[in-house]
């Protein structure tokens, strides 16, 4: 373990070690999601745009349709205002547009451009290499594995959230 990773069984000594396991599981993740972040940010970097910008934006692409500012909040679990920010940036470079909602005046809704379209359009080969690249160290099956379990454990936080 590098120095760097030290901070994952601090104060893990003294507790059982099924419990200290658990511990080191939440510590990794978070450690893990941080390096990718900062992969992602310094492969977008050039293009002015953020992994939570682009967070953002793949969020909205899957949706049928156009989705409120509120809706994305609540699935990115974020703030109706950080998410109205990140919007207003991405808006100014060209991403999407804030319109009001057709039945509801109150309500803003982010749909995508064309350049969003196309900005993906060009860059997925390129980013889907990298991160074929970035999870070269798993087998095949051990990222079946690996997607399979956090899948399970992301739908029982969203159930213990909700309870």
């Amino acid at each position: 373990m590098s120095s760097n990773d030290q901070w994952l069984d601090l104060g893990l000594a003294a507790l059982p070690p099924p419990r200290a396991q658990r511990i080191r599981l939440f510590r990794t993740l978070l450690a893990t999601a941080a390096v990718f972040r900062g992969q992602l940010d310094r492969a977008l970097a050039p293009a002015g745009i953020t992994s939570q910008q682009a967070a953002l934006l793949q969020l909205i692409e899957a949706q049928a349709e156009a989705p409120a500012i509120s809706f994305v909040a609540q699935a990115l679990g974020m703030t109706h205002q950080n998410v109205k920010q990140i919007a207003l940036a991405l808006e100014r470079k060209g991403f999407l547009v804030i319109a009001t909602d057709a039945n509801d005046r109150r309500t803003r809704r982010l749909q995508l451009t064309e350049h969003h379209h196309q900005f993906w359009r060009q860059r997925n080969p390129t980013d889907f290499s990298s991160v074929e690249a970035w999870t070269a160290g798993l087998t095949d099956d051990e990222i079946d594995t690996l997607v399979a379990l956090l899948a399970r454990l992301k739908l029982q936080l969203k159930g213990a959230s909700h309870g």
